[in-house]
């Protein structure tokens, strides 16, 4: 008998344990603000669903991997999750490529 290749234990992943890292995750940036990587762009962070898990994203959707996200203190400057949170257009903060519409 053969095992999938989607089997977990035949993978290597770990799912429990990749679940209880993302519910950490999205604790420590409940509410707030994160950048993404080691951009200094400051986002301000929701909650989506991913696999199944309650994940931290930024209001934009700029990142994908909540893995990838961390805590940023200050104000958002990202034009996009401000748009979306505020429904307000503003400025491009210092250091920020506008985007064009």
């Amino acid at each position: 008998m053969s095992a999938s290749a989607e089997d977990p234990a035949e993978t290597g992943v770990d799912i429990g344990h990749l679940a209880a890292v993302l519910v950490r995750r999205r604790r420590e940036l409940a509410g707030g603000t994160a950048v993404i990587g080691g951009s200094s762009v400051v986002h301000r962070v929701h909650e989506t669903v991913w696999a199944g898990v309650r994940v931290p994203t930024t209001a934009c959707r700029a990142a994908g991997d909540p893995l990838r996200l961390r805590p940023a203190p200050g104000p958002v400057t990202c034009r996009r999750c401000l748009r979306r949170t505020t429904g307000r257009d503003t400025g491009v903060p210092e250091g920020q490529t506008e985007l064009s519409v």
